[in-house]
């Protein structure tokens, strides 16, 4: 604003701005596969039942990663329907846009706030290691090159049940050689 003057900026101008940095190809996949979407769900139907048009309403592909479409509902009820038709919605998703490479659906609810993380198994098994590392070195200790906690002896109780232990190990291992 100067001298009392505002800048006025049209809703078209802001949404240009807002869009223009996104991928035309990600945009019309994304369209593709909500369109796809509502098509296959809108199918849904079962015992003279017809869910399609309500899944449809109530429940909304929000994002896909990786192979992995998270579909967003607003009524857990809605998630269990669409849990028990999800093969057939796979199936149908995968036939419909074999391009995008959907091999795994997963659901929320709306408003929770889940995601997919983007991350590997793997790499989610090992950022959880550490954090287990690191908690465990926090309230232990450095561990010696044998596992053990350094300066910290057993209970008398519990060495009497390792040393038995360790003796039944033995007789056992004799009589098997």
């Amino acid at each position: 604003m100067n001298n009392g003057e505002q800048n006025i900026v049209s809703a078209a101008d802001m949404i240009t701005s807002v869009f223009s940095n996104l991928d035309k190809k990600t945009l019309e996949e994304s369209g593709k596969l909500i369109d796809t979407w509502k098509r296959v769900v809108s199918k849904v139907h079962s015992s003279g039942r017809d869910y399609g048009e309500q899944l449809c309403t109530h429940t909304n592909p929000v994002q896909f990663e990786k192979g992995v479409l998270l579909v967003e509902a607003d009524h857990p009820g809605w998630i269990q329907i669409l849990q028990i038709y999800s093969k057939f919605i796979l199936t149908g998703l995968q036939r419909a846009v074999p391009e995008l490479g959907i091999t795994t659906l997963s659901f929320k609810l709306k408003g929770s706030g889940a995601e997919l993380c983007g991350k590997s198994y793997d790499e989610q098994v090992a950022e959880e290691r550490r954090k287990m590392e690191k908690r465990y070195k926090m309230h232990y200790g450095e561990p010696d090159k044998k596992g053990a906690r350094k300066g910290q002896p057993l209970s008398p109780e519990l060495q009497a049940k390792l040393d038995a232990l360790k003796v039944s190990i033995e007789k056992a291992a004799k009589t098997q050689t």
